[in-house]
């Protein structure tokens, strides 16, 4: 029997888990699901619009990946307005009601970088670079025509085994409840109140695979998003009458239950964080004296998460023991720990958690911060690079290069961004 048909509520592909709506797939981004092909330690700190332009106009005069087996890019301005309607309607009917609920405009620049990503055909997030700075929800099906907007009400859908955190159940850490083994996060950035611009593309893929399977012809779609959602450990908007908290910039307009400029919203830094700074220059370490670190702001928001206290020394397999991992606080100055870290941007599970941040980049070393991992299969190889202060360690597995020595076995690994 086609395994198309088989494919119900939820899909296990070797421990990979998605939603799956009658041949609607959607891939999560944020929340601690063991996956084959995502994952990351992600940082906590929103950037300015001002900023993401930048970094957006900086990617797209790179080159990026382009898959072998790829068809047309195909939205639509039918297609634009009906996935950014939806959107808004969706956003003005959550329950409990919002009262800082922004209305959402489309952005040509996540337009162009959705496009791009999708044109690669690859059925994980991305591109990395990017990821630290917007939110990303991706949806695939075959067969039969869908409309996009079909991806857009399954990822709202996920409402059903969502549990909102009141106030009251946040003290301060607000709990995350989603049902069993289900995915709640591309509802959870459908609804972000702060998330104001959305821009996706569609593109037809070509033998793409996906989880364990090659689809023969799939309809790929991606939306981006910006400021980026789903902060760890707060709720994805405030409580409260619709309207009865709207950002100052919005002058108190509303329109159906969200916040309205009438025009399309200016740049504005949105302090979503709970920990980290805001973003400053980068300074150099005698520049990081005692009274310029006393000066900088630290945010601590009330909505937010439980983490695991963790030392320098701490190693990811240590801690991620086939169950999904933690969030982990970091002490400050793991530069100076004589712990492993193995690998660039993916890391082996022998490296230390804060170590692999602090060369990632995530967290800086002077201040440790909040670590979010998810663990992925193990890679072939690990690459050396002397990053943020430290030189990470190299690792290959010798059988690929010595047939006769028995295969190296590097264990799993993560993905930091």
């Amino acid at each position: 029997m086609n395994w198309h048909l088989q494919l119900e509520k939820v899909l296990f592909i070797a421990h990979c888990r998605f939603l799956v709506y009658s041949g609607i797939i959607s891939v999560g981004f944020i929340f601690l699901f063991f996956v084959c092909f995502n994952n990351y330690v992600l940082p906590t700190a929103p950037w300015p619009s001002s900023d993401l332009h930048t970094v957006l106009e900086k990617h797209m005069q790179s080159d990026g990946t382009r898959a072998a087996h790829t068809g047309r890019t195909d939205i639509t301005a039918n297609d634009r307005q009906a996935i950014l309607d939806l959107h808004n309607q969706l956003r003005a009917q959550v329950h409990p009601p919002a009262s800082n609920m922004e209305y959402m405009v489309w952005d040509s620049e996540l337009e162009r970088m959705a496009e791009e990503w999708a044109e690669t055909c690859m059925w994980e997030h991305g591109p990395a670079s990017l990821l630290p700075h917007i939110g990303q929800n991706l949806g695939v099906h075959w067969g039969r025509y869908r409309p996009p907007t079909s991806h857009v009400q399954a990822w709202y859908d996920e409402v059903r085994d969502y549990s909102f955190p009141y106030p009251q159940e946040c003290r301060p850490h607000c709990p995350f409840k989603c049902t069993g083994a289900q995915v709640c996060t591309h509802y959870t950035q459908l609804v972000w109140a702060t998330s104001s611009r959305v821009g996706c593309a569609i593109h037809v893929c070509y033998d793409m695979k996906v989880g364990e399977q090659i689809w023969g012809k799939a309809v790929y779609l991606v939306c981006n998003y910006s400021p980026k959602g789903n902060w760890w450990g707060s709720a994805p908007y405030k409580p409260g009458a619709s309207c009865s908290a709207c950002p100052p910039s919005y002058g108190g307009v509303c329109k159906n239950s969200l916040c309205y400029r009438g025009a399309v919203p200016q740049p504005e830094l949105h302090v979503t964080a709970f920990m980290t700074p805001l973003p400053h220059p980068v300074l150099t370490r005698r520049q990081l004296s005692e009274n310029s670190l006393r000066n900088c702001p630290i945010i601590t928001l009330p909505w937010t998460f439980t983490a695991q206290l963790v030392t320098c020394d701490t190693k990811l397999r240590d801690q991620c023991k086939g169950t999904p991992c933690n969030r982990y606080e970091c002490p400050a100055g793991c530069v100076d720990s004589t712990a492993k870290v193995v690998g660039t941007v993916h890391y082996d599970m022998r490296s230390s958690v804060c170590g692999a941040a602090v060369h990632a980049g995530v967290i800086r070393n002077e201040l440790g911060g909040y670590v979010d991992v998810m663990p992925t299969s193990s890679r072939n190889q690990y690459i050396s690079s002397y990053q943020n202060g430290m030189l990470s360690e190299r690792y290959a597995d010798t059988s690929l290069l010595h047939p006769a020595t028995p295969a190296a076995s590097a264990g799993r690994g993560m993905d930091v961004v």
